[in-house]
């Protein structure tokens, strides 16, 4: 293929670059699970993370349509635990909308 108009050929090509660049710049949306807000919960005797991550399905817009499997590990990773057990009197981090 051969360019006839060099000149159109690199305004159009510069538009195109700036919309792109502008779009980049400027968009808010992000393909995460959106910005969220964190509450602070302490952990109770008897508290699990099960039951944590049970109460969070029914009662947190953060966690709607999702397992409970799927909010333990959310939790986990977000209070950065390596395993399931929670102590009385621990503190972590609910993300909320």
């Amino acid at each position: 293929m051969k360019i006839k108009n060099k000149k159109k050929f690199v305004t159009s090509i510069s538009i195109v670059f700036l919309i792109c660049m502008f779009i980049i710049i400027f968009s808010k949306q992000t393909f995460s699970h959106g910005e969220y807000e964190t509450k602070i919960i302490y952990i109770s005797r008897g508290d699990t993370l099960w039951s944590l991550a049970s109460m969070e399905q029914e009662s947190n817009e953060y966690y709607e349509d999702r397992s409970i499997r799927e909010i333990m590990e959310d939790i986990k990773n977000i209070n950065n635990l390596d395993n399931s057990n929670l102590f009385e009197g621990q503190k972590l981090k609910i993300p909320t909308l």
